[in-house]
């Protein structure tokens, strides 16, 4: 409702504005629709939890806010809101089409909407995200996006026994990114070669 009236005021807010240049209109409608519109936003925003404040171990039960791609989540936590790399995977950049999308999807697909996600903080990465393993149901779902072939396992990072095991069956068995042979499994190389 308060997203609804914040775009009401700023629709209003520029009709105003291009009635403003057509004639004499009082600046005090418009001062008061500047108003109106900062403090609707100030009660809309969500505070960003800082990066220092989140420790290494530490568990937090949060909400799903958004999915980017299939290894990236936004939650919402108690914290504020906290940007999530999830940890050991690697998923297929979105520019690998068709790849990319799939594993996106596979991933909203995991994670619930209405319930609560655990986030197990292991580290942050150089862009100030929060790397966490992500349990949904008491489900490690950066295991499930491997085992379903969405994602990589993240060697660099990542030594789990389980999580190659999740992969080599999901290459034996030809599911998600290695249904078909070819280099479009290797996230890091694609990145090599699509530099941002």
């Amino acid at each position: 409702m308060k997203r609804d009236l914040l775009k009401l005021l700023q629709s209003l807010l520029r009709g105003e504005l291009s009635r403003t240049r057509r004639r004499n209109r009082s600046p005090w409608a418009i001062g008061g629709l500047v108003v109106a519109i900062a403090a609707i936003s100030y009660f809309l925003h969500e505070p960003k939890a800082p990066p220092s404040a989140i420790p290494r171990g530490a568990e937090l039960n949060c909400a799903v806010k958004s999915v980017y791609d299939g290894d990236t989540v936004t939650a919402s936590c108690r914290e504020g809101e906290v940007k999530v790399r999830m940890f050991g995977i690697d998923a297929p950049e979105m520019g690998q089409e068709p790849w990319g999308a799939r594993s996106r999807d596979a991933l909203r697909g995991l994670l619930p909407r209405r319930d609560n996600i655990v986030l197990r903080v292991r580290d942050q990465d150089r862009y100030g995200r929060t790397v966490a393993q992500v349990f949904a149901g008491g489900s490690d779902v950066g295991l499930e996006m491997v085992r379903q072939g969405r994602a990589v396992v993240y060697e660099q990072y990542n030594d789990s026994a389980a999580y190659r095991q999740a992969e080599a069956e999901a290459k034996r068995d030809r599911r998600g990114i290695w249904e078909k042979t070819g280099s479009q499994q290797d996230p890091a190389a694609w990145r090599r070669l699509n530099p941002r």
